[in-house]
């Protein structure tokens, strides 16, 4: 037998496709959209990261080629909104509330304040293995620090990463939660936090450095790494954080790959002093799919300076799974 792997990303119903007979198990897989990060305004410290989207897989039985099955895509939100929920149903137009009928994955939360957002819950989630969304990175207060990074999604196999934190003393951007590998590195002064390493180990996005002149973060590599936190500015512009990878753990029939993605990572925060013109970093936009954006930067108040503003979470993904006799193997009849 062959497994054939594919992703749905749009739409509100799945048309069941030809091999798919009412005897045949097919695994469903959902993971919940990301949150954006939090915006920031002048004068004031940065948000929280936000949460990253949970993940539930279950086995469903009993649909046939043809048959329509509702879904629902989770939005990856724009910054300071939770994630929407991803779910599959054989049953009915809506959730399902059993696992024999479906999976509902819940998005991430978006930040309160600098406290980073929860990660999308399990406990409201159905499925037969579930796992909750990594948190976002929080900040302490600082208004010129920087952003923190945003907590990636996750997969059936472990709970995701949480985004890394920044400090008053830090106007560097925390890094993204990389996929299922490791957390999102706290900012260091006014360098960023490297991005987590993602669900295939690949490395998360270098933090950009303090200038003159700063740096941006790097974003994170395919495979769920991490963004990179955007390096501080002092008297200068904070700088952006690195976008969280996409995700690589299943590889599709059609080509390709789909998976949790990392966090984006928190944008640089701005000591622009008596100056006026700068502005801080962005946070990055959540890796695909489910992975929570990072955070703006924070922003000294002064006449034109521009406060960063949060990153766009991943969008949450349906994965099927199912098993078809391999195109290799066939019934040989010998002729006498």
């Amino acid at each position: 037998m062959a497994t054939v792997t594919l992703k749905l990303t749009t739409g509100t119903t799945w048309t069941v496709p030809t091999g798919i007979n009412s005897a045949t198990v097919v695994t469903v897989i959902c993971i919940g959209g990301g949150a954006g990060g939090g915006a920031t305004n002048a004068g004031s410290a940065p948000n929280g990261g936000g949460g990253g989207g949970a993940c539930s897989q279950t086995t469903i039985t009993g649909i046939t080629a043809g048959n329509l099955i509702s879904i629902a895509i989770g939005l990856g939100n724009a910054a300071g909104f939770n994630g929407g929920d991803t779910w599959l149903n054989k049953s009915a137009s809506s959730a399902p509330t059993l696992a024999t009928d479906g999976a509902l994955a819940k998005g991430g939360s978006a930040a309160t304040g600098p406290t980073g957002g929860i990660g999308g819950a399990t406990a409201t989630g159905v499925g037969g293995t579930k796992r909750s969304g990594g948190d976002g990175g929080s900040g302490s207060g600082g208004i010129s620090s920087g952003g923190p990074g945003g907590g990636t999604a996750t997969t059936a196999n472990s709970s995701g990463n949480a985004g890394g934190n920044t400090s008053s003393s830090s106007n560097g951007g925390g890094g993204g939660g990389g996929g299922t590998g490791s957390t999102g590195l706290s900012a260091t002064g006014s360098a960023g936090g490297n991005g987590g390493t993602g669900d295939t180990l690949n490395a998360g996005g270098a933090g950009g450095v303090v200038g003159p002149p700063s740096t941006a973060g790097g974003d994170g590599t395919t495979g769920a790494g991490g963004g990179g936190g955007g390096g501080g500015g002092i008297a200068a512009d904070g700088k952006n954080g690195g976008a969280g990878g996409a995700g690589a753990a299943f590889t599709l029939t059609a080509g390709g790959t789909a998976g949790a993605g990392g966090g984006g990572a928190g944008g640089g925060g701005s000591s622009a002093g008596p100056f006026t013109g700068f502005g801080a970093g962005n946070g990055g936009k959540g890796g695909d799919f489910g992975g929570g954006g990072g955070s703006g930067g924070g922003l000294e108040n002064n006449g034109t300076n521009v406060p960063g503003t949060g990153g766009t979470g991943g969008a949450g993904v349906i994965i099927i799974q199912y098993a078809v006799p391999d195109a290799s193997s066939g019934n040989f009849f010998m002729m006498f």
